[in-house]
């Protein structure tokens, strides 16, 4: 009985996964089916119906002026990674101390985590926005790096912490013994016990701070510091004279290009990399 109980629970999990990643698809394929038409066959064809002929050179004049994509993905690349760099120097040295170095603030280091975690950006972004114009450094990407490090620190830390308090006490006590300090614990021994969650994490803060859209609308005002979905954004759907809906769809498509490569790229090494932790442990 338990054995047909556990094969009904997987052909429904299965299904559910299946019915999960058509709903994924299907606006990744539209998107692709519309940018490939021309004008008129986006005006009269249907939704997942193929043009007359593919138009590819939509996806290419988004290199050309007056889009500038390519600079416009450089951005992003430069924030989003910029950001991760910013929020894993501040939550691994964190975690690492109210969790294996069990410090007395641990239980207020986690509350205040979670209250900017949960808090909506919307409530702050307006703070954030007058304090950038305070300190001379409105329109600047380094501000925008800083500030989405310190958001994306919060989340590092609350998923950091409760994952570090899981390494073997042994293997800290064994490191402390053979006289290693605590850089040398924390760099030499908990790193690479950690390396598996800390890809996981730094690939989630990536995700999210590519599709990061209201601080770089009000913090960075010039056109040629645009990330990529403000950059899409101001393509305007073929009103008042800005570009018809197929480069719209067409620079979505672009836009959506570095995250699934970064993720395809980090995939295999994460799977790898929690495999071997969990046969470790």
């Amino acid at each position: 009985m338990s054995r047909v109980a556990g094969d009904v629970s997987r052909y429904v999990v299965a299904r559910l996964v299946l019915a999960l990643a058509v709903l994924w698809i299907v606006p990744v394929w539209l998107a692709i089916v519309a940018g490939t038409k021309t004008q008129a066959d986006y005006a009269s064809t249907g939704l997942f119906e193929f043009g007359t002929s593919v138009e590819w050179i939509n996806f290419g004049m988004f290199f050309v002026e007056p889009f500038n994509f390519g600079l416009n993905i450089l951005n992003s690349l430069t924030i989003s990674l910029g950001a991760v760099l910013v929020s894993l120097v501040i939550a691994f040295p964190v975690s690492y101390a109210i969790s294996i170095g069990r410090h007395r603030l641990r239980g207020l280091v986690l509350a205040v985590c979670i209250l900017i975690f949960l808090l909506p950006l919307e409530s702050v972004a307006f703070p954030i926005y007058l304090f950038s114009k305070m300190v001379g450094m409105y329109g600047n990407q380094g501000f925008m790096i800083v500030t989405l490090g310190i958001v994306g620190s919060a989340f590092a830390t609350f998923l950091l912490s409760n994952v570090m308090r899981h390494v073997p006490a042994d293997v800290v006590d064994a490191a402390q013994i053979d006289g290693a300090g605590r850089w040398v614990t924390l760099t030499r021994v908990v790193w690479p016990l950690m390396l598996p969650t800390v890809l996981t994490v730094a690939l989630l803060l990536y995700v999210f701070n590519w599709n990061e859209y209201l601080l770089s609308l009000l913090l960075l005002p010039d056109t040629s510091s645009y990330t990529v979905p403000i950059a899409i954004s101001a393509v305007d759907y073929g009103q008042r004279g800005g570009a018809p809906g197929q480069l719209v769809a067409a620079g979505a498509v672009l836009g959506s290009l570095p995250s699934l490569l970064v993720f395809l790229f980090f995939q295999r090494t994460l799977v790898r990399g929690i495999t071997a932790g969990a046969s470790s442990g």
